[in-house]
């Protein structure tokens, strides 16, 4: 198993509420507004502004979760971090609220929404969180078979302290790894026909199947099938992968983390012509480029997500001289 350090950075929310007097969910996961949809063993961060209370007398309050599905089921919680909403509107008091970053995650038992068109109805489910006993409202929660989310250096995820997202146009550097750990970037580009490894949340059960809250004691595959696209266009977006896609390597829990997946892959040929990354700051807040010359798109049933990494163009060859 290739080893990986994983430095996940923050995200933030804009409030223009004063701070209450009971917590309040202000933010969940790479989704809004809410229901959130999520995957059975979804790891992903709550954002709670606390209590007014927390404020004063606590420099830490006891945290809680639960998942409710007709009732209430206890969430692990993996991490409770400090941070800022970073705001651009304060709230009242003139300053914008601190939150509280809660990374759990989703019960791998949680009903399941059927696809469309089928008759099967499933009872609506929620999250709520509690701050030194003070609970707030419940939030929607849609639970999807995959929610695919490719794991990127400005997630909240896991990071030591949760920092605002990239700014001056640079995006999120996808967690893309090469076969010796180190992270695939402009300076340390993929080549056409290497095996890379993809970081992932959302992928859903595994077989055999995982247990809320513990580590994967394997590698187990995926329950999902999961389909890839590659397309070498400068900056692209990610695609929905068609299901006669290509397919990974192996996709499926990443042994030894909790909600953790990886997708294994190898780098398709590379087109002629293919436009290196480069980029540049043309103002101290403004930065253009190629900043990704391939786009990995990872799609399932439900859902899908693209990372735009960089590969090495091919070597142009000169042609046999005549006397060759």
């Amino acid at each position: 198993m290739r080893s990986l350090v994983l430095v996940f950075l923050g995200a933030s929310v804009c409030l223009a509420q004063a701070t209450s007097s009971a917590p309040m969910l202000v933010g969940a996961g790479v989704s809004n507004p809410f229901p959130v949809a999520v995957a059975p063993g979804q790891v992903l961060t709550l954002f709670v502004q606390p209590p007014a209370a927390y404020y004063t007398t606590e420099p830490m309050p006891s945290i809680g979760a639960v998942y409710w599905n007709g009732s209430d089921e206890a969430m692990p919680i993996l991490r409770v971090q400090q941070t800022t909403t970073g705001c651009s509107v304060p709230s009242s008091s003139g300053v914008c609220p601190n939150l509280l970053a809660v990374t759990v995650q989703v019960p791998f038992g949680a009903p399941i929404a059927p696809v469309a068109g089928s008759d099967i109805l499933v009872r609506p489910s929620g999250i709520a969180v509690f701050v030194s006993g003070e609970k707030s409202s419940y939030f929607g929660a849609q639970v999807l078979a995959d929610q695919v989310h490719i794991v990127t250096a400005c997630d909240a995820l896991f990071s030591p302290t949760p920092i605002a997202q990239n700014s001056g146009g640079i995006p999120c550097a996808p967690m893309i790894t090469h076969a010796d750990g180190s992270q695939v970037s402009v300076n340390n580009p993929a080549v056409a026909g290497e095996e890379l490894v993809a970081y992932a949340t959302g992928l859903g059960q595994t077989n055999p199947p995982l247990t809320t809250g513990q580590p994967a004691a394997a590698s187990s595959p995926t329950v999902v099938t999961v389909n890839l696209d590659f397309n070498y266009r400068p900056n692209a977006l990610g695609t929905r992968p068609l299901p006669s896609a290509s397919v990974p390597l192996f996709a499926g829990a990443t042994q030894g983390y909790i909600g953790l997946y990886q997708i294994n892959f190898i780098v398709p040929p590379t087109p002629a012509g293919l436009q290196p990354c480069a980029y540049a700051g043309v103002t101290p807040d403004v930065v253009t480029g190629v900043f990704s010359n391939l786009t990995v798109s990872v799609g399932s049933i439900f859902s899908f997500d693209g990372a735009g990494i960089c590969v090495q163009p091919s070597p142009v060859l000169d042609p046999p001289s005549p006397d060759e």
